[in-house]
């Protein structure tokens, strides 16, 4: 094997444009699948920021629930109903809905998300958030998402400079007095957090008795799925209960099933496996009809049909390395400007570089697979 390592690879260097073509169209590849499966996962992993970060095991949610931007109002009563079981520790209703957000420099008006909860109890697991409850039981008082998409103006920047931020949400004038991490996803481009009290202000429309989301914490050693069936006998077929995994599941679900966005993305990462198999057999086919009298003659020498097809292989695996680290060196930096640009969650993870890796070696010995097709009709007889 030591030789023919060497002997492969001085053969992919001989002709240094094709192996330019080569590696390039392989580091092409990566780049597009780096690229689709990142934005894939970035996609999910913000579509269930807010859901990973309820603060109970069970959530209700109305029976024909279909995503967050989506969902339906239940009565808060039903929750009355469970309260009283041993096994809950608390129970925190949640309001949600999008709102029209004034930009207070531009006037230029967009869509904000809000979340309404009760300020004595910590219904969402957020950093800071529980130290700054209290400044939310003020009269027209929000908690501003740092993680926002910057067209809401410069908020982060006044505030931290100590202006007062007193922007028009939903035609009503609100007073900013704290920063908390949701995060921007391809639905949501911001998020705000207010008391209950501030949510039925800014929605007329919505009553009291009307919540969006029930979150059940229950106490230390509780049986959550044994819970969770009994709580569904009790609320009946108006509300579905699930564990947060569920929870997050249903937000995926709709992303994955009712969406083009994951077709589109898982599309386009076979796009990017295509582009380099295509390219990678082109060269190596090109390159063995060109040396097929070489075949030839090594055939005629001596060596097997076996030794040559695992040279031609071992190019390919040569030609998957090369362009897989410098394909992954570019996505990484197409993450950090993306992740800069979107303030979405792109990381270069290790599990995904691990199945990339294996697709583009993949791809690549398919390429000298079909490649070698052309090897089993060189004769030692065409050389003489």
């Amino acid at each position: 094997m030591s030789q023919r390592i060497p002997l492969a690879w001085l053969q992919l260097r001989h002709e240094k444009m094709k192996l330019f073509a080569a590696v390039s169209g392989v580091m092409v590849s990566v780049v597009l699948m780096w690229m689709q499966l990142g934005l894939l996962q970035a996609l999910f992993a913000s579509a269930i920021e807010f859901h990973g970060a309820v603060n109970g095991e069970l959530v209700v949610i109305h029976g024909q629930y279909e995503y967050l931007l989506r969902n339906q109002p239940f009565s808060s009563r039903l929750l009355h109903r469970i309260l009283g079981s041993p096994a809950v520790q608390e129970v925190y209703p949640i309001y949600t809905q999008p709102l029209e957000w004034k930009n207070p420099w531009t006037g230029q008006l967009r869509t904000i998300q809000c979340y309404g909860i009760d300020t004595d109890k910590p219904a969402i697991n957020l950093p800071q958030l529980a130290q700054q409850l209290s400044l939310l039981q003020h009269t027209d008082a929000f908690l501003y998402d740092r993680k926002a998409r910057p067209g809401y103006g410069p908020v982060l920047e006044e505030f931290a400079r100590g202006v007062t931020i007193e922007p028009e949400i939903n035609r009503r004038k609100m007073t900013l007095v704290g920063l908390t991490n949701l995060g921007a996803s391809f639905g949501v481009d911001g998020n705000i957090i207010v008391s209950h009290a501030n949510f039925l202000r800014l929605v007329s429309e919505r009553t009291a008795g009307h919540i969006d989301f029930g979150v059940i914490r229950l106490k230390p050693g509780a049986d959550v799925n044994e819970l969770q069936a009994q709580f569904q006998a009790i609320l009946g077929t108006e509300v579905d209960i699930l564990t947060r995994a569920e929870f997050c599941e249903r937000e995926l679900e709709y992303w994955r099933r009712a969406t083009p966005i994951g077709i589109v993305f898982t599309t386009g990462t076979f796009v990017g496996f295509f582009i380099g198999f295509i390219v990678v057999y082109q060269i190596l086919y090109t390159d063995v009809t060109t040396h097929l009298p070489h075949f030839a003659t090594m055939k005629a020498m001596g060596f097997t049909d076996g030794y040559l097809f695992r040279m031609v292989l071992t190019q390919s695996i040569h030609l998957a390395f090369l362009g897989f680290v410098p394909g992954t060196l570019i996505a990484g930096l197409l993450y950090t400007g993306l992740r800069s640009a979107t303030l979405l969650p792109l990381q270069l993870e290790f599990s995904r570089g691990l199945f990339l890796l294996a697709a583009t070696i993949l791809m690549c010995t398919i390429s000298g697979t079909l490649a070698l097709r052309k090897l089993r009709t060189a004769d030692p007889a065409d050389v003489f």
